[in-house]
């Protein structure tokens, strides 16, 4: 973060080094705060195309028409594979009940079978993932052996750096939030549009349109922001309050 800069005497600071309007925490408490959360190694990642997605069991799973040779039928096995291909967030096992209750008329020990089917397949071909059976469901996941490759390559791709000015922002939403834009100045953090956007863009801040039109959009962190500095929910979050550790 940048020097302070002098304030001549009997002028109030103002932008960054300003005091909040409600006499709350000031930027560089909150910031110092953040960034002892941080520690040396936290590395923020980019949000990627290819993150797992919750199942809508709307759809009728069941009701596909096929698309080419035999192999490419739509059956009870392919749905599986598609759905653990997808996964779940966080990694979580996909339940046979769950798996149940999308495709009409299967039942849990009946995807158990399939799983266990895929399982051998994939055992037979020697491919390089494997479909595992965890807890009361099932994953889709490297074999051992391979992790370590997944790993490096997503580190490569995904690692991304925020400069002081997005840390700031992150700080004062996150101890904040909901904070309308306007609310930002107030708390003495000007940040530009852009960094806003690249936040938004990034998946660590997204902007809340309230149900009452005459009230403004706002600020709020995402689920994604809870991941990358390893949170179980927001109130985990260190007092701002304490000196960095």
């Amino acid at each position: 973060m940048a020097a302070r800069k002098s304030t001549p005497p009997g002028r109030p600071e103002s932008g960054f080094q300003a005091a909040p309007a409600d006499g709350g925490l000031s930027i560089d408490r909150l910031a110092q705060a953040f960034a002892a959360m941080m520690g040396p190694a936290a590395a923020p990642v980019e949000p990627s195309a290819a993150d797992v997605v919750s199942i809508d069991a709307s759809p009728d799973l069941d009701e596909g028409s096929p698309v080419g040779d035999d192999d490419c039928r739509v059956t009870p096995l392919a749905i599986l594979e598609a759905l653990l291909f997808v996964g779940l967030p966080g990694g979580k096992p996909l339940s046979s009940r769950r798996v149940a209750e999308l495709i009409r008329g299967t039942r849990p020990a009946e995807i158990d079978d399939l799983a266990a089917q895929l399982r051998r397949r994939y055992e037979a071909e020697h491919r390089p993932y494997e479909v595992a059976s965890v807890d009361d469901g099932w994953l889709m996941r490297l074999r051992p052996e391979f992790v370590q490759y997944g790993s490096v390559l997503e580190g490569r791709a995904r690692m991304v750096r925020l400069d002081a000015e997005a840390l700031d922002v992150l700080a004062l939403v996150a101890w904040n939030q909901p904070v309308p834009r306007d609310r930002l100045v107030e708390l003495g953090c000007d940040a530009r549009p852009a960094v806003l956007r690249q936040l938004v863009r990034r998946g660590l801040l997204e902007l809340r349109t309230p149900t009452d039109a005459s009230a403004a959009p706002t600020y709020h962190t995402t689920p994604r922001f809870l991941e990358v500095f390893r949170l179980a929910a927001i109130s985990d979050l260190p007092d701002p309050r304490a000196p960095p550790p």
